[in-house]
């Protein structure tokens, strides 16, 4: 099933367009991380704590080494950090 997915991907890519956005939970942020098709990630950090939760990453097979590329801030307090892989 992953290669299925590794192969859409790489089709959707193929193609003029926008970026693909992925949408999930941990699990298949997983999925995608391991097949290495994550170009960049974009986390919202949230000025809330919520003392528990889902982790954002889970399981993961190796270290997952970021470059920071850039911060936004926004008024209600959200800082957005945009990562790209370091390979």
């Amino acid at each position: 099933m992953n290669s299925d997915i590794a192969e859409k991907v790489t089709e959707i890519k193929q193609q003029e367009g926008k970026d693909i956005w992925l949408y999930g939970g941990a699990s298949l942020i997983k999925i995608f991380i391991e097949l290495n098709l994550i170009d960049v990630y974009r986390i919202s950090l949230h000025p809330v704590a919520l003392g528990s939760g889902k982790p954002l990453f889970e399981d993961l097979k190796s270290r997952l080494n970021l470059k920071l590329l850039k911060t936004n801030i926004f008024r209600s307090g959200v800082v957005q950090l945009i990562y790209k892989p370091v390979k």
